[in-house]
This record gives C-alpha cells, structure tokens and sequence, in this order.
C-alpha cells in the first residue's frame, strides 16, 4: 500500500522485485523442493511426485494415447498428452535452473536500493509490479478453470469416464472404488501438473516485465543526470558511471534468464503451437457434449494465454533497452565536463547493442513469435483438415 508522508501526500512503497516471485516459489514448496520443513519427509514427497506424477501421469495418457479407438478420442486425449509432457520436460529443465534463478534475484535486489527516487517507486508500483501481478493471475484463473472444466465433464457425464482417456494396470470400470481411485488419480496428477506447469509459465513474462521495468528506471536516473545544480560536475559523473554498473547488471541478468528459459521456452512454443490445432480440430469437428465444447474453449484460451504475456514483454524489454541512448541525450550533458561526455559516448556505444531473448537459439520471444506460433497452427489445422 501507499503510505503518506508529513504533507499528506501519497508516498509510493520501495522498489521490490524479490517479492513478486512469491507465488513461483510457493508453486515449488508446493511439489516439495525449496521448503524448510523436514528434510526426510520433503524428500521422500519429492520421490513420490515425480514417480507417479511428474514421470508416471504423461506416461499413462501416453499409452491410453494408443489405446483410443476412434480419431475423435485420439485427438481428445492428444493435446492434454502433450502438454504433460512438456510440462514434464520444463520441469527438469527449470529445476536445475533454481540456483540461477535465486542469483538473478539477488541481483534485482541490488538494483531495487538504485530507485530511490519518487518517480522510479510510483513507475514501479504503477507499470511493471501491476503488470507482472496481472500475468500471475491470469495464469492461476485460467489454470484452475480448465482443471474444474476437465473434472465437471467427467463428474456430470452420463456415464461413468475419466478426466481424460487413460491406461491404468488395474481395470477402472470393473468396480466403483475402482473407478474413483482412477477418478481421483487424474484429478490429484492433473492439479499437481498444472502447479509444475504455472511455476515454469509465469517465470519468464514475470521476470521480463519486471527487467523491462528496471531498465526503464535505469533510462530516468539517465535522463535525470546534470539538472541538479546542487551536485558538483565529480558527483553527477560519479552517479554516471553507478548507472553504467547498472546497465551492467542488468546484461547479466538478461544472460542469466536467457539460460535458464532458453530451451523450455522453445519447447513451450512448439507445443502451444501444436496444442492450438490439436485443439481447434476437435473443437470443430469431435467435440459431441457441452461439457467438452465448454472445456476445450477454455483450454483453447489457456494456450493463447500461455505464450502471449512473454512475447509482449520479451517485447517491451527489447525497447526499452534500445531507448536508453536516447534516455542519456536527454540528461544536461551539455553543460558537463570532457570526462562525463567521454563517459556518456562509451555508455552509449555499448547500450545500442540490440538485447533480444531467443527460444533455443532459435525463435526471438518478442511478438512476432506469437504470431508465428499462430501461424504454425493454423498452417497444421489446413494439413489435418485434409
């Protein structure tokens, strides 16, 4: 909340970035890694999960995959199979990433105590704070209703069936209790999945809005640098070379978040890609209840969703690097010494640098991915159609 100072004003809170990744990691306390409790206990959970959920769930969509006898049901068990198993394969890539994850905190927490100033604080709470909180939320509320989508189709079905089309080393029809054992199963994986899943999505548009919003700060302490006439020309050259060590910084960071999302993030692509035709073809042509229309719309939205936020802000931070020449022209370097233009000269040379986030070394995520992940769709939906 804002406080008010002596004046009554409305006095914006400090700069904290750190805080933003709460729900990222309370999704990984959830599946038992990075919590305080008993070691023994957390690590046995972890064994388990990643046993019967992390491993054993796409498998046995996978084999249940092969098991449907119809086209309609290959394409109703197929996109949620993929989407475990990218979830899977981001989980493991994202998991040996943690320890990257925490230094790049760490160092956003060394740039938070930069923005000091009343304008920095309000663009924070106003702009990357609220935009990273708003891309958390989303992803939560579209999760949890494809998940409560999936379980009233099968909850509300006439006859007795799964979440999703499965294999099981029992038979599930065989008995009620059976049936609720299966029932249950699909219900706990798929909840456990979608946590694994909102831990490794919110990451990367999260920690590009909030960069793009640190380098925006960096470009008003730049741009704010020689009008203040109560500093003498070593102070204002000495905040010159602070805001260089900050631009420094945040390289590293961008290097740091290029490694740990690199590769999720393509993989993250060709599935959303995939999932959107897979999911349009039953759409158009399979889906035979309400329940299932109803459901496969709202998975449909979850895919647009899921990669739109980081192409918008992989976006945005690619500009907002690209503005900060013109941020440091727009400080009173005209009135300074030699050695603050010589300074501002190399600064500036080495900001006009084009700082864009690739997939893989692959796929720039910026918008121009989106729509081709859109395009890729649809070219395949043309394909299936035939």
């Amino acid at each position: 909340m804002n406080r008010r100072n002596s004046n009554g004003n409305r006095v914006p809170p400090p700069v904290d970035s750190v805080v933003l990744y709460e729900r990222f990691w309370m999704c990984w306390k959830i599946v038992g890694i990075g919590t305080d409790y008993n070691e023994f206990l957390c690590g046995l959970y972890d064994i388990c999960v990643n046993i019967f959920i992390t491993i054993y769930y796409p498998l046995h969509l996978t084999i249940g995959l092969f098991m449907e006898p119809t086209v309609a049901d290959v394409f109703k068990v197929l996109a949620i199979n993929v989407t475990c198993i990218v979830c899977t394969i981001k989980h493991y890539m994202f998991r040996y990433k943690l320890k990257k994850i925490r230094a790049i905190q760490a160092t956003l927490s060394q740039l938070d105590k930069r923005a000091m100033d009343m304008d920095e604080r309000e663009y924070f709470s106003r702009v990357p704070k609220a935009g990273a909180q708003f891309v958390v939320n989303a992803f939560f509320g579209a999760y949890i209703m494809s998940n409560l989508a999936a379980a009233s189709a099968a909850l509300l079905s006439s006859e007795r069936r799964l979440m999703y089309p499965a294999w099981f080393p029992f038979d599930w029809r065989a008995t009620t209790l059976n049936y609720w054992v299966a029932l249950l199963y699909q219900f706990f994986g798929i909840t456990i999945q979608i946590i694994q899943n909102l831990a490794n999505d919110i990451y990367a548009p999260m920690s590009l809005c909030i960069i793009a919003g640190h380098v925006r700060m960096l470009g008003m302490r730049l741009s704010k640098l020689g009008y203040d006439t109560r500093k003498s020309t070593i102070q204002i050259n000495s905040e010159l070379i602070n805001c260089v060590e900050d631009h420094k910084k945040l390289l590293e960071i961008f290097e740091a978040l290029q490694d740990t999302l690199s590769i999720a993030q393509l993989s993250q692509f060709i599935s959303s890609g995939l999932n959107i035709c897979i999911v349009l073809v039953y759409l158009l042509f399979y889906a035979d209840n309400i329940f299932a229309s109803i459901y496969y719309s709202v998975y449909f939205i979850a895919m647009a969703i899921e990669i739109f936020p980081c192409c918008y802000y992989g976006s945005i931070m690619q500009q907002e690097f690209l503005d900060l020449p013109y941020a440091v022209f727009k400080s009173n370097w005209l009135k300074q010494n030699n050695k603050f233009r010589k300074n501002m000269i190399i600064f500036t040379e080495l900001a006009k640098k084009e700082i864009t986030p690739i997939a893989g070394g692959v796929i720039g995520i910026h918008l121009n991915a989106f729509f081709y992940t859109c395009k890729m769709a649809y070219s395949l939906f043309a394909v299936l159609r035939s």
